[in-house]
């Protein structure tokens, strides 16, 4: 909410600082002394995903006789999630994400569950979660939990009445 420092950076450079989080996180998780488990999800809960929205936006922006623009510049190094609990958390990050993005929704067609779902299955497409121990009957199990979750932290509300003066 509110005034977002990336509207006034290149996409370059906002995918630069996006994506040197995990690199920071882990720094300080090995500063911090966590548990290598801990430190492992923290490398791996992006895996080698796109950062899309500055791809996108440095592709959009590509004036003539610019330099290629490279998807390697705007993914994330990984590795991609190697156990249950990194996807969970991968898969957690960017449905949180996205639906808090995305809120209220423009089109009452749109749900937080079909937006749940389609998030979870680009992710299964793309082929972040095949080195982890997820089973494709965890997906729905999955999807069906973070929607209710995410439902309860974004549904509407109503507005608190004041008491009128006499």
């Amino acid at each position: 909410m509110g005034e977002n420092p990336h509207d006034y950076l290149d996409p370059d450079l906002s995918a630069a600082i996006i994506l040197n989080h995990v690199k920071h996180g882990k720094k300080l998780a090995v500063e911090h002394n966590l548990p290598r488990p801990v430190q492992d999800i923290i490398a791996q809960h992006h895996g080698t995903s796109l950062v899309k929205y500055f791809y996108v936006e440095a592709c959009n922006n590509k004036e003539e006789g610019q330099e290629e623009i490279l998807k390697e510049d705007y993914q994330y190094i990984g590795p991609k999630p190697q156990t249950k609990e990194a996807a969970l958390v991968m898969l957690a990050d960017v449905v949180e994400a996205t639906v808090r993005s995305m809120m209220p929704f423009k089109d009452k067609e749109q749900t937080i569950e079909a937006t749940v779902e389609k998030i979870i299955r680009s992710k299964l497409e793309e082929g972040q979660l095949d080195e982890s121990e997820l089973m494709i009957r965890d997906i729905d199990t999955i999807i069906e939990s973070f929607s209710k979750l995410l439902a309860g932290m974004y549904h509407e509300r109503i507005t608190y009445p004041t008491i009128k003066e006499v």
